[in-house]
């Protein structure tokens, strides 16, 4: 079953998303990039309002220097209690210290998800090396959002994707702009989650507000979808095995 994620840059955001019963709390900062970090002190308001209800995923942002300064954001994070941090595949990425960083992270309980690009050619042969360095997942995600993730990637690699990743043991999330219309096929491609921001906004702008009729709308839409989806299977598993 596909699971919901919502990012949010506020608590008062961060309220109406527990109330709609989302399935994961994202904190990011919309109005600095597509993985802009929230500030410390708005991720320590949140995690109060949380109060360990929901699952709660943080960016760290997208301009580090060094593997040193990733690690430090990370950790920082990791620390006030953020259950998953996102980070982006960088240059960094080919760092000769970068992956034996990251494994002393991941070995220490520290959930770490690859944030992909798709605006760039993904590299489904780094999937193996995030699985080695304990990577908790990885996910695809437009880096500029002109464009939302399935006009920029085929349906076929979507699912070649969360394919791979389901191979090598790592949770798979699709997000870039979707919107509430595109769950159905979603739902196909079969990712662990999916994340939404702009689609549920006021006038669908990522910096507005969240929208809470958009919010309620979405939810019945997934909910209905997979209760579609596995009924599907389930026809279509007693019929490969009848």
């Amino acid at each position: 079953m596909t699971q919901l994620l919502i990012s949010v840059k506020n608590v008062q955001e961060a309220a109406l998303v527990l109330a709609a019963g989302v399935d994961m709390i994202d904190l990011k900062e919309p109005n600095i990039g597509a993985l802009g970090a929230l500030d410390l002190s708005t991720t320590e308001q949140i995690l109060t309002r949380v109060n360990g209800e929901k699952t709660v995923s943080a960016t760290v942002g997208e301009q580090h220097a060094n593997v040193a300064a990733l690690v430090n954001d990370i950790q920082k994070r990791a620390d006030i209690g953020v259950d998953i941090i996102k980070i982006a595949v960088s240059d960094l990425f080919q760092a000769t210290d970068f992956y034996d960083e990251i494994a002393r992270l991941t070995n220490a309980g520290i959930k770490i998800v690859a944030v992909f690009f798709v605006n760039n050619i993904i590299n489904f042969e780094l999937l193996p090396r995030l699985k080695q360095a304990g990577f908790y997942g990885a996910m695809l995600d437009t880096q500029h959002k002109q464009h939302d993730l399935l006009n920029l990637q085929s349906e076929q690699t979507l699912h070649l994707f969360t394919q791979a990743c389901q191979k090598n043991q790592l949770v798979s999330g699709l997000a870039g702009s979707l919107k509430p219309q595109y769950v159905d096929l979603l739902l196909k491609i079969n990712p662990t989650y999916i994340g939404f921001r702009g689609g549920v906004c006021e006038n669908s702008d990522r910096k507005s507000g969240l929208s809470q009729v958009k919010l309620s709308q979405l939810q019945n839409v997934l909910r209905n979808g997979n209760k579609n989806h596995t009924k599907a299977q389930l026809i279509l598993n007693l019929a490969l095995h009848s």
